[in-house]
């Protein structure tokens, strides 16, 4: 933006400082890059202090990943033999995919703890693409020093949350690295590409599962541990709100016990779902309310 001072331009050490003194005039950072050093001050970070998390024992095989898997593989020639990386994260910030082009590039990443098993969420590592996005929950870039962490701030990074297609929750983070000398707008829209076509892969399994269950719920006539009764629902429900209401009901079954939770329609209505233990206390069946049309 015009008459903006971008903080790639200036000493990395001195801004930060001003920051952190205080001193920093308004202008200088954009308000997202400001929004989010602030948030890493009020937790007590500092450029030389913050670190990624090292998580073991992560489900790799999580339906995230499952969905993410082969459109990782399907975008590998996208950053081979660039000084790229491209890499999935869940919810929380943690990293369980990467993409890199060149090898000089990994080393750096690995370098900088940007590895599946990481934490990149901004509580640990600060103002980065791929934990501030998810903070934001829009697609995000960070470049050079806008980075709070001091070690980072050789790299640029675009990120843009995945969504879950039924309930809109944000169920991940894709991201793009490259050095600074390399970052592009191609990086925002790989992001972008990638992102929507893992949330496509949500929606695919998402249907599959449903689908298989739903089938099974209509096909049998005893009530076994773990399994619901399925009427016929409103003719109006378009597929993606049926689809939601059996991802709700499949949910409560699986918790095994009394809930109640509401899903908000396409048409404006609400669905109030009730699971209640049958009375043999062999399975759960679950109810459905419509209110608001």
């Amino acid at each position: 933006m015009a008459g903006v001072l971008d903080a790639r331009r200036q000493p990395a050490d001195k801004i930060i400082e001003r920051f952190l003194d205080g001193k920093l005039a308004g202008g200088e950072v954009r308000v997202p890059i400001l929004n989010s050093w602030r948030r890493c001050q009020a937790a007590g970070l500092t450029p030389e202090t913050a670190r990624p998390r090292l998580f073991h024992d992560l489900d790799f095989d999580c339906e995230l990943v499952r969905a993410a898997r082969p459109v990782f593989e399907r975008l590998r020639t996208a950053v081979a033999g660039t000084p790229a990386g491209m890499f999935l994260g869940d919810a929380t910030g943690v990293m369980f995919l990467r993409n890199v082009g060149e090898p000089a590039h990994g080393r750096l990443l690995d370098a900088v703890g940007a590895a599946p098993g990481f934490s990149y969420a901004e509580p640990d590592i600060g103002t980065t693409a791929f934990g501030t996005a998810l903070v934001e929950r829009r697609t995000c870039r960070v470049s050079g020093n806008e980075h709070f962490a001091a070690e980072l701030h050789g790299i640029t990074a675009v990120a843009t949350p995945i969504r879950n297609p039924l309930s809109g929750r944000v169920a991940g983070v894709v991201s793009v690295t490259c050095p600074n000398d390399r970052a592009s707008e191609e990086m925002t829209a790989l992001a972008q590409r990638s992102a929507a076509a893992v949330e496509q892969r949500l929606l695919e399994l998402t249907s599959e599962r449903e689908h298989a269950l739903m089938e099974e719920f209509l096909r049998t006539k005893s009530f076994g541990a773990g399994t619901a009764v399925a009427r016929s629902a409103p003719r109006d429900l378009c597929r993606r709100d049926r689809l939601a209401l059996e991802d709700a009901a499949v949910r409560l079954v699986a918790q095994g016990q009394g809930a109640v939770v509401e899903v908000t329609l396409s048409d404006g209505r609400t669905a109030t779902l009730l699971a209640q233990p049958m009375s043999d206390s062999t399975g759960i069946a679950v109810e459905v309310w419509f209110t608001g049309g």
